[in-house]
């Protein structure tokens, strides 16, 4: 048997026409019956707290959804089952009068659902004081993050005393990277928990966790855009730069030997010359004027030794091991910076 949702209630500033059964809304409250009170707090900025705005944040360096962060998540997700911004895709229809319409969200649906998209869950849908691991409480994230269609209208039915709920109209043809209702408002919500908390996670504009990456690297990533006479070398750059913000080790651990491929590429804009180093002079020539293009040099060519002496485009060799995810980054803000840096000052990076 479907176990139906918590009826949300109006507590403040409603009006009803009898007539037409519709109910009329001004700084509406919701409140929920039993379960979780929801937890959707309207959308503020990060200098909505005084620690804040006293220069207090917490740096956004932790890759780990702790107890204290989860409690929080689980809110958010339940208080999007509670208030229909999921019933769309997991409809509740339990009106004798309009059988076609959706009052709410069908709880049950929706958890069979998740469990069976996260198999790590193990049929068992986590409770507040149930800690899951990293992975698994940011793929909730994503799988409701897709799914959030908040209702556009609600119609009350005073005999049922319920809701019936209504979406936009798929055939007005949303552009395609527009977000659905309720998506912005959600992306915000988890955005401000985590930035609160000093997680180095946020909801991309496709509704998917991506990772912020080290603190020192959020501008040389938001300004990073190629555009050399190079459509492959622009490509691989985007790519690793992308696979850089995964949240996954793997991706990023191919991410950096993606840039370092893409660097050996750099290396031969200098011109039509097939010798390395003639383009390499030639590039950095025109990237910076004596003597900085001389300390330009030996950074191409200490990261060149780095590529050939580490576990990055080579394997299996006399490579040695990189220590760990922090020498990833290190070594893969490094080299973009100085990609980045050479791109721009000979007009290869779109302002």
């Amino acid at each position: 048997m479907r176990r139906r949702i918590a009826e949300p209630r109006v507590v403040t500033d409603v009006r009803r026409d009898d007539d037409s059964h519709r109910m009329t809304v001004s700084n509406v409250q919701m409140v929920f019956g039993a379960g979780a009170p929801g937890c959707q707090a309207e959308r503020m900025s990060y200098d909505a707290f005084y620690s804040d705005r006293q220069g207090r944040a917490v740096p956004r360096v932790s890759e780990v959804v702790s107890a204290n962060v989860w409690p929080g998540l689980r809110a958010l997700i339940e208080s999007r089952v509670r208030d229909g911004s999921l019933a769309r895709t997991f409809p509740w229809q339990d009106c004798s009068d309009t059988p076609d319409a959706i009052t709410s969200t069908d709880e049950d649906l929706f958890r069979d659902s998740l469990l069976a998209h996260i198999p790590a869950l193990a049929g068992t849908y986590p409770q507040k004081s149930d800690l899951p691991s990293t992975d698994v409480a940011l793929d909730m994230v994503d799988f409701v993050a897709s799914r959030i269609d908040e209702p556009t209208g609600r119609q009350y039915h005073s005999y049922f005393r319920h809701e019936h709920l209504t979406f936009h109209d798929d055939s007005w043809g949303l552009p395609r990277q527009q977000l659905k209702p309720g998506q912005a408002k959600f992306r915000d919500d988890v955005d401000l928990l985590f930035a609160r908390n000093g997680i180095a996670f946020t909801l991309g504009d496709d509704m998917r966790v991506r990772r912020l990456g080290p603190p020192e690297a959020v501008a040389l990533i938001s300004d990073f855009k190629p555009n050399s006479e190079n459509p492959q070398l622009n490509a691989k750059l985007n790519d690793a730069m992308t696979r850089f913000l995964s949240r996954h080790r793997a991706d990023r651990q191919d991410a950096l030997e993606k840039l370092w491929d893409a660097f050996e590429q750099v290396k031969y804009l200098g011109g039509p010359s097939v010798d390395i180093k003639q383009s390499v002079t030639s590039l950095l020539g025109r990237a910076a004027p004596e003597p900085f293009r001389k300390e330009l040099d030996a950074e191409f060519k200490a990261l060149t030794h780095i590529g050939h002496n580490y576990t990055i485009r080579h394997h299996g060799g006399q490579q040695k091991e990189l220590p760990g995810d922090a020498a990833v980054d290190y070594l893969f803000i490094r080299l973009a910076s100085v990609i980045a840096f050479v791109l721009r000052n000979t007009g290869r990076m779109t302002q």
